[in-house]
């Protein structure tokens, strides 16, 4: 029997050839080991997803191998690879996405501070070293540098009584002797 992947190409005629199911059945593993190999080509190509590549990419962005783990090596050429695309929005934004494991960041220009400003949530890994360093490298003169403010999901509401003292002039009427021209009384706000 001629398998599926294959019959989907194939006219009906061939279904029933025993030569054909002989030819699949011995090139199937020969494809299959050319569609892996294919595949790990394919993720060399993107320095976010090479392994044995990265020593290309670390060739391409700092002329020498880099004698770290796969995770700071990937960090580093992204960092240089953001550095060489400018200091935008969507860069700043992409830096504190990645910095970010739940990927739940704010990033918010500061004008009145000249300042950049990372929200995310308090129970987020947020790497603050990977977010400066990287803000740091493409930071023109005119910014002042990066924030960082971890918020809480729950709101907290606060109840509670509020006593205001309030001073009023006594009408000239109301006057007697030994009286102060101020009275003073206290209202409760709730």
């Amino acid at each position: 029997m001629i398998p599926e992947r294959y019959r989907r190409m194939l006219p009906p005629q061939w279904y029933e050839s025993e030569v054909a199911e002989y030819h699949f059945e011995g090139a199937g593993a020969a494809v299959d080991s050319f569609h892996a190999q294919r595949e790990d080509l394919l993720q060399q190509f993107s320095p976010w997803s090479a392994t044995w590549g990265l020593d290309v990419w670390d060739w391409v962005y700092f002329g020498k191998k880099q004698l770290l783990s796969i995770e700071e090596r990937r960090k580093n050429i992204q960092q240089k690879h953001w550095s060489y695309l400018g200091f935008t929005p969507s860069v700043l934004r992409a830096i504190g996405l990645s910095s970010s494991a739940f990927k739940l960041v704010q990033m918010v220009e500061d004008f009145d501070k000249k300042a950049i400003r990372y929200v995310y949530p308090i129970e987020d890994r947020f790497d603050t070293r990977n977010a400066v360093q990287a803000v740091e490298s493409i930071r023109p003169v005119h910014c002042n540098g990066v924030g960082f403010e971890p918020v809480a999901a729950e709101k907290i509401d606060l109840k509670d009584i509020l006593v205001v003292g309030i001073k009023e002039y006594h009408k000239v009427k109301e006057f007697c002797v030994g009286m102060t021209p101020i009275k003073r009384y206290e209202e409760v706000v709730m």
